[in-house]
Formats: structure tokens, sequence, C-alpha cells
């Protein structure tokens, strides 16, 4: 009779205990697999390149981009562009090569790796462009004086949305406003302001 009574007291004392462990063995293994589901981010680094496929079709022109990772949240770079091609309109000003720094802040980008997502970027543009109005008068000589390549400087903002693959692949269409801080627009055709558009694709590293 003690036996049986002894056997039911350790059952009631045990079991609360037994329990205990078994709930916090469960928190534990949700925690490992919570932190591994980040491990891969580590291995993709924090650069990344990336070309606007859209400006080789168009123009023909290369548009392509470094970008440096600060954190999940922003980053840092800058966009190269060479124009090999013609002008598609003569009322658009025809940019034959700039140099674009830009810094990113990203949203909605809880999940997976970080830096992706919705995205505004404020950027700066210094390029070179061909004059619509490619000739001017000249009285001192009675002639026009052909102008190839006018300097304009630009500030803008840009949207668009980024998405990464697990292998460290980028795709992202963005679109963007740029306005130039010249007067090279109060005269003539050349415009005041220009935009940008593309679907660029990349590799992070």
């Amino acid at each position: 009779m003690k036996t049986h009574l002894l056997s039911i007291i350790a059952l009631f004392l045990f079991a609360p205990l037994c329990a205990q462990e078994e709930s916090e063995e469960k928190i534990i293994q949700v925690e490992i697999v919570k932190n591994s589901s980040f491990e891969a981010a580590d291995t993709f680094g924090n650069n990344e390149l990336r070309v606007n496929f859209l400006d080789l079709l168009l123009f023909p022109a290369f548009h392509g981009y470094y970008e440096r990772i600060i954190d999940e949240n922003s980053s840092y770079g800058t966009g190269l562009f060479v124009n090999f091609g013609e002008s598609l309109s003569s009322d658009v000003v025809q940019r034959r090569f700039a140099i674009s720094p830009y810094y990113r802040m990203y949203f909605l980008n809880r999940r997976d790796y970080g830096t992706k997502g919705v995205f505004v970027e404020a950027f700066s543009s210094f390029a070179t462009s061909k004059d619509n109005d490619s000739s001017d008068y000249d009285e001192l000589t009675d002639s026009y004086i052909e102008r190839d390549n006018i300097f304009r400087v630009s500030i803008g903002v840009t949207f668009g949305r980024k998405w990464i693959s697990r292998s460290g692949y980028t795709y992202e269409p963005f679109v963007g406003f740029g306005r130039y801080l010249d007067n090279q627009g109060s005269n003539g055709s050349n415009p005041e302001a220009h935009f940008r558009f593309g679907l660029s694709i990349g590799k992070r590293y």
C-alpha cells in the first residue's frame, strides 16, 4: 500500500517538471529554425552589380550600377551611363555620358535577406548631353557656332522594387524624375527635367 502511495506522489511531483522540460525544448527548436533561415544572407556579401537591359534595347546604351549595402534598410552606390546610339527624337536631349551617385532606403523587407522590397532613391547626375540647339549665331564672325555637347547637373528621386533570389540574383523595375540645376533649359528646346526608368538584373556578392 505504501509503495503505491509513494508512486502516486512521485507521479504528481515529476509530471509538471517533465511537461516544462518538453515545452522548453520546443521553444529552443523554434529559435534555432528562425535563426538558421538568415544564414544564407551573409554569403551574399555587401556588394551588388546590375545592368539596365532596357537601355540596351532602346538606344543602345550601357547603364550599369554598383550598390554597397549599409544595412538591411539602406545602401549607396553609383550608376554609369554610356550612350552608343542616336536620340530617338529630336525633342529629347541625347545624354551621351553620365555618372549618377545615389542613396537608397528600403521598405517592406522584413523577410529573407534585407535590402529588398520597395525602395526610394535620392540621386544626383553629372552628364554630358547633345544640345538640341545645335548651333548659335556669332555676330562677330557672322556665322553659326556648332555646340555638340553640354554639361548638365541634376538631382532627383527614383522609386522601384527589388527582388532577390536564393542564389543572390536581383531584379528590379524602377522609375524616376530628375531636375536640372543649370539654366540650359531656360531657352531653346533643351528640357529642364529628365526621366529615368528601366529593368535591371544583377548579382549580389
